[in-house]
């Protein structure tokens, strides 16, 4: 099972204070994300996987997410998992890249009308921050997937209590216009329900995960498709 973790740092410096020890380990006595009852959930060490952010050029193949196994003290199980990882809010379940550099991505070949190829070079020109080859994660395929994610998380929205009636409509009159719109409003959101305002598709994330009930009601992620709701 997957939980989004608020890091309250950047991907940089979460990777160097996991690494180097000085990382502070979240506690769960008071409550077990599975089976929802204290003095269960244990840290089970991490795993690793690979974390690129184009804008700032950090690039590793072993970026840790902590583990937590269930001790199955509680009788209610909210999945049939056993174990929990915390992956930092910032990345999307199963993917390597930033939400925001792929929203940011899509916004960009959207704004200016660029097809698929050409917007290659300009999300390399403006997005790209480090030397790297970028052909492995910004091609016309990556692009197309990144889009369709995307637009799955939008009719998330649009279907859930957070969107309005005229979000709706716009949805089903016009829904290329919608999509557009809804761009905007991510990367301009700013969650103030944490001590650390989130700002940007990160923030609306987080509010949607929170809002439809968090891991007690197992709610989905509004982009990507975590572990638990995987077949």
């Amino acid at each position: 099972m997957q939980e989004p973790y608020h890091i309250k740092v950047s991907l940089q410096q979460y990777y160097r204070l996991f690494k180097s020890g000085e990382w502070e380990i979240p506690d769960f006595s008071d409550k077990c994300l599975i089976c929802g009852v204290a003095d269960c959930a244990t840290y089970h060490g991490n795993y690793e996987r690979r974390a690129i952010c184009p804008q700032t050029g950090f690039d590793v193949p072993d970026l840790p997410v902590g583990r937590f196994l269930c001790n199955a003290k509680g009788m209610r199980k909210n999945c049939e998992h056993v174990t929990f990882s915390l992956l930092p809010l910032v990345l999307v379940p199963y993917r390597q890249l930033p939400l925001k550099f792929m929203i940011l991505a899509l916004w960009l070949r959207l704004s200016n009308k660029l097809s698929l190829f050409d917007a290659m070079d300009a999300i390399e020109e403006e997005l790209v921050n480090f030397e790297n080859d970028i052909a492995g994660f910004v091609s016309i395929a990556a692009q197309l997937e990144w889009e369709k994610m995307i637009r799955a998380g939008f009719y998330r929205f649009v279907e859930s209590n957070m969107s309005n009636q005229q979000q709706l409509s716009i949805m089903k009159k016009a829904p290329e216009k919608g999509l557009f719109s809804f761009l905007k409003m991510a990367l301009g959101y700013k969650c103030r329900q944490t001590d650390v305002p989130i700002r940007g598709p990160d923030g609306l994330a987080w509010d949607f995960y929170q809002l439809n009930g968090g891991a007690a009601k197992l709610a989905p992620f509004l982009f990507g498709t975590a572990s638990q709701h995987r077949n």
